[in-house]
């Protein structure tokens, strides 16, 4: 984790506070069939977690772009659900959204 990194930590703190409604929009496209979209906005997802120290993030928001690029409709709800629940229990452990 990056949290003990000074410099990072409001970048954390906002990070972590946005994922709401990073995984709102993930959902919204999903639900209207907009995999290209589904697929863009979950590997920038990625890519920003990598970055800022969430490897597990990072892997499940891999995980949905990879069955959104499939067009693999239950697999993709499946990869959505297991990101929101991982997504869920970042922002209920991190200090910034207490």
């Amino acid at each position: 984790m990056q949290e003990d990194v000074p410099e990072l930590a409001d970048e954390l703190d906002r990070f972590v506070i946005a994922l709401a409604e990073r995984i709102d929009a993930i959902q919204d496209a999903e639900f209207v069939g907009a995999y290209s979209e589904v697929s863009q906005l979950t590997r920038i997802l990625g890519h920003d977690s990598e970055r800022l120290g969430y490897p597990g993030l990072s892997k499940s928001s891999k995980t949905v772009a990879a069955s959104a690029e499939d067009e693999k409709k239950t697999a993709l709800q499946e990869a959505i659900v297991d990101l929101t629940d991982l997504v869920q229990r970042i922002r209920r452990g991190h200090r910034g959204t207490a």
